[in-house]
């Protein structure tokens, strides 16, 4: 399976930090970090990017655009960096869920204050 990088993503309305993250990831992959060194930017990198994502919610929908970032970095991260890889993509997709489920919350109250949104 080809894996894309950030060039070949073609995401239109891309973030510009999504997009860099993207371009991270990918030069990430190729980097000669230790195998240590490079989980660790890994990590930092998705949780960076997790948060990214999700800060562009708008009205509590997640924009096209930023969902298929998300998913071209699964592609990035599944491909290339093995079960470490793995692990780290799930930790970092719990986040972005948690992040995104106490969004909806925080909506969810704001409308029970406010009855007229």
């Amino acid at each position: 399976m080809k894996t894309q990088n950030a060039a070949d993503a073609g995401i239109s309305g891309l973030a510009p930090q999504l997009a860099d993250s993207l371009k991270v990831l990918t030069e990430l992959a190729q980097s000669r970090f230790s195998e240590r060194e490079q989980h660790e930017f890994l990590w930092f990198t998705l949780h960076d990017m997790a948060q990214q994502v999700a800060d562009t919610v708008r009205d509590g929908a997640l924009p096209l655009p930023s969902f298929r970032a998300w998913i071209a970095a699964s592609h990035i991260v599944h491909d290339r960096f093995g079960t470490a890889g793995e692990v780290a993509w799930g930790r970092a997709s719990s986040l972005l869920a948690d992040r995104l489920a106490a969004d909806v919350a925080q909506q969810a109250g704001g409308a029970q204050n406010n009855p007229q949104a």
